[in-house]
């Protein structure tokens, strides 16, 4: 085996507990989605919850930054500054979005 399709194996491999992490945060988003709310938590054990608009909001935010993950891997296999700007720009307006809803539902 050649070292490179190891290290091509070793990337894929890798892939695999990042893709289903990325679906099983869809599946919750999109379900959150659906329903109207969106449940937040962090690590020292508090949860906030919004509904309504903020939680559109909050979930367009987070269904951004899983585009943001997509467009990081595609600039990874094709290097180009057009992808990392791209990711830069869809990160920032995600997280954005993400803050601009949780503000606005909390208070």
């Amino acid at each position: 085996m050649k070292k490179n399709s190891r290290v091509n194996l070793i990337y894929i491999v890798g892939l695999i507990p990042v893709v289903f992490l990325v679906g099983l945060l869809l599946f919750l988003t999109l379900e959150n989605l659906l329903s109207g709310r969106a449940i937040y938590g962090d690590k020292f054990g508090n949860a906030y919850a919004v509904e309504g608009f903020a939680a559109g909001i909050v979930n367009l935010g987070i269904l951004g930054l899983v585009c943001w993950l997509v467009v990081f891997l595609a600039y990874l296999l094709k290097r180009s500054p057009g992808l990392l700007r791209l990711h830069f720009a869809v990160g920032a307006i995600s997280s954005l979005g993400i803050a601009v809803g949780l503000f606005y539902g909390l208070s």
